[in-house]
């Protein structure tokens, strides 16, 4: 949704917590397919309706049904081939507003956590996440940088906002193009061993390879230990490895497993994805703008993080 500033609108939002300014600041696709899908006709389901404005709609294009998906006779995996357009948000649960897929936010009635070494705890109490159910903090004490507009990094472009990406492949990279605020990625192939030592990147360093015709791996280190894991707060240190195993299911269908390795902050390596699920959308697909305005932001934080003075009346009454 977009703000525009209107302050009206956002001084309505004053309940909500910060984790709700990335969808109000950015150019959301919900935001689009609301505003141009038709209303559906008595008797007939919004799911067949949104499957017709799918069909015709070539720009903006709303994200096809469950219904479409179950009805395809998906063809072989084709070999070493993880090109095109993969949805992750809208059938899935790619958006993982609680933190990680695998991990949401709820331990105590989950009956588990991430493994926090002594070191990782502490910091993870450090940082003010503004959703999440054992930790939740007002809109004016969320310290989540992403709700700034800072780039949110790997690996949280996987564990936050994983909507529509776009893969692309020549001889020696792999590129991923990620709708949520418009970023990309590289990943060598050309056999390349990672740095040394390198100074921290926003989305690290990548190298990847092919272990079997339908798996692909990629392993990732040097990302900026000022991003965020995931969208409730858990911490990386600057020793943090991960590794991304992308698997070609099918013609339609590709599964991310994403391992986090980080023995200051984490016992044990742990994935915080395991065979997630990513379909296929035709190549006229045009992916819509999901991109975070500073401006906006300032403005919302402005009228809606930053608690009101009392007023003269106020003090009055006391």
């Amino acid at each position: 949704m977009r703000s525009r500033g209107n302050s009206k609108m956002l001084k309505r939002l004053a309940a909500f917590t910060v984790a709700g300014i990335a969808a109000l600041m950015c150019s959301s696709i919900l935001a689009t397919a609301q505003a141009t899908s038709p209303s559906p006709s008595p008797g007939q389901a919004a799911d067949e309706t949104d499957a017709d404005k799918w069909k015709t709609e070539k720009w903006n294009t709303p994200s096809p049904p469950r219904s479409y998906y179950e009805k395809l006779k998906p063809a072989p995996a084709p070999k070493r081939d993880l090109s095109g357009i993969w949805d992750a948000g809208a059938l899935e649960g790619g958006i993982q507003p609680n933190g990680a897929f695998e991990y949401p936010d709820d331990p105590e009635h989950l009956g588990h956590d991430v493994p926090y070494t002594a070191l990782g705890k502490e910091a993870r109490m450090k940082n003010k996440a503004g959703s999440g159910v054992s930790g939740q903090f007002p809109v004016a004490e969320v310290n989540d940088p992403v709700d700034y507009c800072d780039p949110q990094g790997m690996p949280r472009s996987d564990l936050f906002e994983l909507r529509t990406v776009e893969i692309l492949q020549n001889t020696n990279q792999l590129v991923i193009l990620n709708q949520f605020n418009d970023t990309w990625r590289i990943i060598w192939t050309d056999g390349r061993d990672l740095p040394g030592d390198p100074p921290a990147r926003w989305n690290g360093y990548a190298a990847g390879k092919w272990v079997d015709d339908y798996t692909f791996v990629a392993n990732y280190i040097g990302m900026d230990p000022r991003t965020w894991l995931d969208n409730v707060g858990r911490p990386h240190s600057d020793s943090l490895r991960m590794e991304e195993r992308w698997h070609r299911v099918n013609s339609d269908t590709l599964e991310l497993t994403v391992t986090i390795d980080d023995p200051k902050f984490y016992r044990q390596p742990w994935k915080a994805l395991d065979r997630f699920v990513l379909h296929r959308l035709p190549d006229g697909y045009d992916i819509s703008e999901l991109i975070c305005s500073a401006t906006e932001t300032a403005e919302y934080n402005r009228l809606v993080g930053k608690p009101a003075a009392p007023s003269a009346a106020d003090s009055t009454n006391k």
